[in-house]
């Protein structure tokens, strides 16, 4: 197993101390990236290893890397499993109501198609997207929410 293997399966579980071993003795490894093009950093984010990540910063990984298969960055990965259940961020779900409420059908499509599960979400004050369409009298944004 290579150094930089090891560093990324030291980020997977959070070994802080294999981590900072590696990272200090081999400096170059910080941003390499593996076989997705994501780096440690990205690894140990999405394992929510907050000390691992702290110290992975603090040696210079890139924060804002794009990983290659999705273009996310260690912070999409470390809310991607909530991400698959169907989690949102609060500005994503104002944004979204922002847009339907002002009519803005490109915006609201391009919500849709980068989250299709915000079409059974609900707002911040639960009320559920689809009904904020509809009320929006705006019809070709209420048909991007499927018929009633």
């Amino acid at each position: 197993m290579t150094e930089f293997e090891k560093l990324i399966e030291a980020a997977r579980r959070g070994d802080l101390a294999d981590v900072r071993t590696i990272v200090h003795g081999h400096a170059e490894l910080v941003n390499q990236r593996d076989q997705l093009g994501a780096t440690a950093l990205h690894h140990a984010a999405f394992g929510g290893h907050r000390s691992v990540v702290h110290e992975l910063v603090s040696q210079g990984a890139d924060i804002n890397a794009t990983d290659t298969q999705l273009g996310a960055t260690p912070t999409g990965w470390a809310i991607e499993y909530l991400r698959e259940m169907g989690g949102f961020l609060a500005i994503e779900l104002d944004d979204l109501a922002h847009a339907i409420r002002r009519g803005e059908v490109e915006w609201v499509t391009r919500f849709l198609g980068r989250f299709p599960a915000l079409r059974r979400a609900c707002d911040t004050q639960g009320k559920p997207f689809k009904l904020l369409a509809q009320d929006s009298g705006n019809q070709e944004i209420t048909n991007l929410f499927g018929s009633t």
